[in-house]
């Protein structure tokens, strides 16, 4: 049980983290055309794009991370190669 609390939260913590890594790429790309001149132009469905995205890329860093253990865990598990004489 305390390792799915831990995937739980890795996947609360990377989820959250490429949504706000996405919002703010689009600010600074708004903050780019605002000093251009073209004015300040961040759209709701930027908002929402960075939500599905960012959700998206939080759930393939969890799995790739599950994937990785698993894997981990079944070569831990193999019998040592024996020294040849």
């Amino acid at each position: 049980m305390k390792r799915l609390y831990g995937y739980v939260i890795l996947f609360v913590y990377s989820c959250l983290s490429s949504i706000l890594m996405l919002l703010l790429l689009g600010g600074g790309i708004a903050a780019f055309y605002f000093l251009k001149g073209d004015g300040f132009y961040f759209p709701l469905s930027q908002l929402k794009r960075a939500m599905v995205f960012g959700s998206i890329a939080g759930s393939a860093i969890t799995l790739a991370t599950i994937v990785f253990n698993l894997i981990d865990k079944s070569n831990g598990r193999k019998k040592p190669p024996s020294t040849p004489d």
